[in-house]
């Protein structure tokens, strides 16, 4: 797989499938929607560049791009699961915490 930032070592690519593994972190933060919905890998980004392999969180497919469940319409879902990174990125960090924030939580889960 090929990526802006280079090709991911095998730590990094480790790292990655137990993000996918630990569900969408945007959802832990919230008890109500801590039903660990299937996860993608975000990459951090600083200046609009990514930051690598490892300054990575794992987010739902709302959350990270914006992409409503099947059937149901984005405005219910920022109701439901509160705002999208893509749509909302003030207001998702308003909720959920800074970029930094949401990598200190993740690398906690994963140790």
């Amino acid at each position: 797989m090929k990526h802006s930032t280079r090709t991911p070592t095998k730590a990094e690519r480790q790292r990655m499938e137990r993000l996918a593994l630990l569900g969408c972190i945007a959802c832990r933060l919230v008890p109500a929607h801590n039903s660990g919905r299937p996860a993608e890998v975000h990459h951090l980004l600083s200046g609009n560049r990514r930051l690598g392999h490892m300054h990575t969180v794992p987010l739902c497919r709302w959350h990270h791009r914006g992409e409503p469940d099947t059937g149901i319409h984005t405005s219910v879902m920022r109701g439901l699961y509160g705002p999208s990174l893509a749509f909302h990125g003030k207001a998702f960090h308003e909720a959920y915490g800074s970029d930094a924030d949401l990598l200190n939580y993740t690398n906690q889960l994963l140790l």
